[in-house]
């Protein structure tokens, strides 16, 4: 049995593919077996343009805004958030990011997380808004917001001071705990691409924490 999908590639990553992200989302909602969408979203506004793209569809939309550790990680304006929750959109606000954490402190006396083998592998197949879109839909499942190890849509963005999102993917929703789990049911796994650039950015190319998340400099 096969299936036939339409992809979207960008010649460019960045903000100004966000309206043909969420047009490729709701295509891929209504042909059927996503109930739950995932956004990467610091300031809430990207979750609203996908939230109007989907309204009237059986679908949950979570917004993902930064870990609690993070410089001014909520960004959501009172307004979006009012928008949001009229929109039955969940905010998670307080979830850790899998790619950091203990041993990501220890990064500043030479020593290298293994998380960051996983960041550049995404960002070298996806660029950085495959990186985000993964990190935010296990955010979600820790936080639990969307079911675990079921086929989810996340959406991430490339960072840039204006956000948007350049990136949606097909993934299995798993806890950070168990995206490398013996158990092959309960593995990270990426089923479909959505939507991708074709040209590439890594978080060295950014060069600010504006973007959803930057690597701190040690």
């Amino acid at each position: 049995m096969s299936t036939k999908r339409e992809i979207y590639y960008f010649e460019k990553a960045g903000t100004g593919n966000t309206k043909l992200v969420a047009e490729a989302v709701k295509k891929r909602v209504i042909e059927g077996g996503i109930k739950h969408i995932i956004v990467a979203s610091l300031s809430g506004n990207t979750a609203l343009q996908l939230a109007e793209a989907i309204k009237g569809l059986d679908v949950q939309l979570v917004c993902v805004t930064g870990p609690p550790h993070y410089p001014d990680s909520d960004k959501v304006t009172k307004e979006n958030r009012k928008r949001l929750n009229e929109l039955s959109v969940k905010v998670v606000d307080k979830t850790p990011s899998p790619f950091e954490g203990f041993e990501f402190s220890l990064a500043r006396y030479g020593f290298t997380p293994a998380t960051w083998a996983v960041i550049e592998t995404l960002e070298a197949i996806g660029g950085y808004g495959l990186k985000t879109a993964v990190e935010a839909a296990i955010m979600a499942t820790d936080a639990g917001e969307v079911p675990s190890f079921e086929e989810v849509i996340a959406v991430g963005g490339t960072a840039e001071p204006a956000g948007g999102a350049d990136t949606a993917i097909v993934m299995r929703s798993v806890f950070s705990s168990t995206a490398f789990s013996k158990d092959p049911k309960k593995r990270f796994e990426v089923y479909e691409i959505i939507a991708m650039p074709r040209s590439k950015k890594w978080y060295s190319e950014i060069g600010t924490k504006e973007g959803f998340f930057v690597q701190e400099t040690f």
